[in-house]
């Protein structure tokens, strides 16, 4: 529970800060939507089933749909998906299996006011994670493990990143934010890293 309102309180300060940035009025030619696919790293921190070994590097993909709320701040769903992490029982190498986690999210995304090609931001946001655990065929799921697997969980995450106007209606962007876990899901945490382009219109 402490874990959570730490969490929660760096939500909330990310975003008070997003919402405060200038909300000019949008400007001619200034685009309203974007739509963005990447490719992302995760380094995870996972504690589900506590005699298992995870690997720490997983590889996803990210889509993301934002409108612009003022002319610093953009309202974005995004979804993001890492379709299998490996795992290892400790106590025999053998047993273990997969996990797969999927999230879709809500954030506040706001940029440091000032027209610039290299536009920097914070993000903030909140949304649901699904995560199934898929075990090797000598390892079956029992008891609180088998309750929780293949269950929709709150989430959260707060970062940052850079987005490079290459044109009015292209970007390349850099993204990097800390995705958490509640209640049930509060063993899975990892650091997200993506990089891809967005097309506005």
């Amino acid at each position: 529970m402490f874990k959570f309102r730490i969490r929660l309180t760096a939500i909330i300060l990310l975003v008070i800060g997003c919402a405060v940035f200038p909300a000019k009025a949008v400007q001619a030619g200034e685009k309203p939507f974007y739509f963005g696919l990447a490719g992302s790293y995760q380094h995870t921190n996972l504690s589900v089933w506590n005699d298992t070994d995870w690997d720490s590097d997983a590889w996803g993909v990210n889509a993301k749909f934002g409108y612009r709320l003022a002319h610093t701040l953009f309202l974005q769903l995004d979804v993001d998906y890492i379709p299998s992490i490996d795992g290892a029982r400790k106590i025999d190498r053998s047993l273990g299996g997969e996990l797969e986690i999927l999230t879709g999210m809500v954030s506040l995304k706001g940029y440091f006011p000032g027209p610039r090609i290299v536009k920097p931001y914070l993000l903030a946001g909140a949304g649901a994670m699904y995560y199934k655990i898929s075990p090797n065929s000598r390892t079956p799921l029992s008891g609180s493990a088998a309750d929780d697997n293949d269950r929709i969980y709150p989430c959260l995450k707060f970062g940052g990143g850079i987005d490079l106007m290459l044109h009015p209606n292209f970007s390349i962007g850099l993204d990097g934010n800390y995705t958490v876990g509640t209640d049930r899901a509060d063993d899975i945490e990892y650091f997200n890293l993506s990089v891809g382009f967005a097309v506005h219109f």
